[in-house]
């Protein structure tokens, strides 16, 4: 009786240890390497980083000396998305109008690793719509850049990395 007992603790304690060595392994939980060379704070809430850029080029020089995927819709303007935490999943879809509202439409794509996105014709009305998910919890992103000031907009859940271009006089 003793000797089952000890082995049900042996094999708990061996249950316990892969656990623990295969959640390391894992490590679903953090931030992606991307956001730790970006020098991004690793407390920070935020689950992805957008730049407002001007080509691919400008990517490899400012960011990441890197291919990354470009997923290209109607429009002109170029962004480069960076998930920060790691547990995120970032649903592309194009976007239209639906009476006054924007909704999605169809999936572009699905990923957890930086690309770079063209999209939207219009100023006014965003062509994208990006589902971020993080533990079966979805957010709503359209990158668009403000009629206001010219900066790229955010919400509470993305942050702007973009490099800040000088005003010439």
């Amino acid at each position: 009786m003793r000797k089952n007992i000890k082995k049900l603790i042996v094999i708990g304690i061996i249950i316990v240890v892969l656990m623990a060595v295969f959640y390391v392994l894992n490590n679903k939980f953090g931030i992606t390497k991307y956001a730790e060379e970006l020098k991004i704070d690793k407390d920070t809430d935020k689950l992805i980083a957008v730049a407002t850029v001007d080509s691919e080029d400008e990517v490899k020089e400012k960011y990441f000396n890197e291919n990354f995927l470009l997923y290209e819709t109607n429009g002109e303007e170029l962004y480069f998305i960076v998930p920060i935490q790691k547990n995120v999943t970032m649903n592309i879809y194009s976007a239209v109008m639906e009476e006054a509202d924007i909704v999605k439409d169809k999936l572009i794509a699905s990923t957890n690793k930086p690309f770079i996105l063209k999209c939207n014709v219009s100023d006014i009305i965003p062509n994208i719509i990006i589902e971020i998910k993080q533990n079966n919890i979805v957010y709503e992103y359209s990158p668009s850049i403000s009629l206001k000031d010219g900066s790229l907009y955010v919400n509470e859940h993305v942050m702007d990395i973009s490099y800040k271009k000088e005003v010439v006089n």
